[in-house]
């Protein structure tokens, strides 16, 4: 009986020990997301002036090589719209990187393994229980 209870003593530290982590660990995730996500709206914001140089300058440089060298309009437009998705595709794969650091990698971890160790422990004390 008193095994048990300082087994569940140690098992209440030790939980309240791994709770400190973990709150310790989201704040620190949560200020990691809070930089991304301005970096983030930086990028966004840095999207608008990429777009409409893009659309002005080496877009219309393009359609208008791509209209010389087919001497179409079709040809020329096309090529105008193929530059213009694959530069969004690059800023958005970028952005899809940054937001990463928004799901809390760390603290999921920490959360699953926390459960395992908590189902490990139930599934013990389950098992002692049967056998005692």
């Amino acid at each position: 009986m008193l095994d048990e209870l300082k087994s569940s003593a140690q098992w209440l530290e030790h939980a309240a020990l791994v709770g400190g982590d973990l709150v310790r660990l989201a704040g620190m995730e949560l200020r990691l997301a809070a930089g991304d996500s301005g970096r983030m709206l930086l990028l966004a914001l840095a999207m608008i002036p990429v777009a409409i140089l893009a659309w002005t300058g080496l877009s219309v440089l393009l359609a208008w090589l791509v209209f010389t060298w087919l001497g179409s309009v079709a040809w020329g437009l096309a090529g105008f719209i193929a530059l213009q998705l694959l530069m969004l595709g690059i800023v958005a794969a970028y952005c899809r990187k940054l937001s990463a650091s928004l799901r809390f990698p760390a603290t999921r971890r920490q959360l699953d393994a926390l459960k395992e160790q908590i189902h490990g422990t139930q599934d013990t004390s389950e098992t002692d229980s049967a056998t005692g």
